[in-house]
């Protein structure tokens, strides 16, 4: 790549797009293709998919089998999620075995959080993380993120970047650039709308905003072992 890549840090669906590297997440069990210089992958328990304890203990023993590969650079999604219906004390577990094997595995966290938030910082202060922890598809209010950004968690914004009024707005223009991703997610277009509607938010260049999401991505690199 002759220009700086735009990062999509966190998609479900498969992209090939030359000017854009892309972190697919994959679910236990799910294979990935062969890496191209393009596509990194995340590997986790989504809360939505919580089962019983010993399938859910299945489960993270195929994650922790991927994440010997150096194309997949990120544990997660995990995370835990009020509006799901179940054990909510087994989310919380599934969520801190997730934590112990980004630290294990010297891998930075992607983590879906509903509702939950301050059951994120308080694990946060007793598992007193190395590697980042990075909330994505972030909708918090200014207040919460606040606290966030003050224990260095990253965080990444979609297209909630869209909604003018929404909390995800708001906290994303307090945020200093060094602490944010873009991602796409679900959508199924490409994350160079995300950056487009960031720069704009930011009063800043989508060039600017380019280099240092980069920038912050590889820094990543300095707190793992065998990004890239």
């Amino acid at each position: 790549m002759n220009s700086i890549p735009y990062i999509d840090i966190h998609a479900h669906h498969i992209k090939n797009l030359k000017d854009t590297i892309t972190v697919q997440n994959i679910y236990p069990g799910e294979g990935f293709a062969a890496f191209n210089g393009r596509n990194f992958y995340s590997a986790g328990l989504h809360p939505w998919h919580i089962k019983s304890s010993d399938k859910n203990n299945a489960e993270l023993i195929m994650i922790e089998e991927v994440l010997e590969y150096d194309q997949v650079i990120f544990v997660g999604e995990c995370g835990l999620d009020k509006k799901v219906e179940g054990n909510y004390e087994e989310q919380k577990r599934v969520f801190e075995a997730h934590a112990f094997l980004a630290e294990k595995h010297k891998k930075p966290l992607i983590i879906h959080c509903v509702k939950a938030f301050n059951e994120v910082v308080e694990l946060h202060k007793n598992i007193h993380p190395q590697m980042p922890w990075i909330m994505h598809g972030y909708n918090g209010n200014i207040q919460i993120t606040k606290q966030l950004e003050k224990m260095g968690i990253l965080f990444s914004f979609g297209k909630n970047l869209f909604k003018l009024d929404s909390k995800a707005v708001a906290s994303y223009k307090y945020l200093p650039i060094e602490k944010i991703f873009f991602e796409t997610d679900e959508y199924f277009g490409e994350v160079k709308k995300m950056y487009i509607q960031g720069a704009k938010l930011k009063n800043m260049s989508l060039e600017i905003l380019k280099k240092a999401v980069w920038g912050n991505f590889n820094r990543l690199e300095n707190k793992s072992t065998g990004l890239f």
